[in-house]
């Protein structure tokens, strides 16, 4: 299994060449999913992605949506750029960190899928870090996940 990547420290943290933003959630919970993500690039280039991402409950929603955003990165990130990915859902961000020594069995092949394309992103030599951030400041790419659902 890859290792997780190094937890974020939230001080010090060096400027990335790209900035990303995902979020997901269902109606009901659990019910059916919307994801969404933003990455921006270096010289302003924005890319979005949405869709409709099956049955679930928000942990699904929320990790589908930052699987999503690494699979967009594997496609634009130039190798030995660097990566910030910005998400509202502690739960996933502390579980793929394996924050507190442990992760949720419910979610560990979501989880495995992340550090899969983490790992990939790695073998590019481009940096990526998660950074939780509060659901107040992930407004763009929640807006844009509910201007779909």
């Amino acid at each position: 299994m890859p290792k997780p990547p190094a937890p974020d420290s939230r001080l010090n943290l060096k400027p990335a060449d790209w900035l990303a933003w995902f979020d997901g959630s269902c109606k009901p919970n659990p019910g059916d999913c919307q994801i969404a993500c933003i990455l921006q690039g270096p010289d302003g280039q924005r890319i979005t992605h949405t869709q409709a991402a099956g049955h679930g409950d928000s942990s699904d929603a929320e990790y589908q949506a930052l699987i999503l955003c690494l699979q967009l990165a594997q496609r634009h990130v130039a190798p030995s750029q660097s990566l910030r990915i910005h998400g509202d859902s502690q739960v996933v961000i502390d579980d793929v960190l394996a924050r507190y020594g442990k992760t949720s069995a419910l979610l560990a092949h979501y989880r495995e899928r992340c550090l899969q394309l983490l790992s990939a992103l790695a073998n590019t030599q481009t940096a990526c870090d998660l950074q939780w951030i509060p659901r107040h400041k992930n407004i763009e790419a929640d807006q844009l996940m509910r201007a779909q659902s």
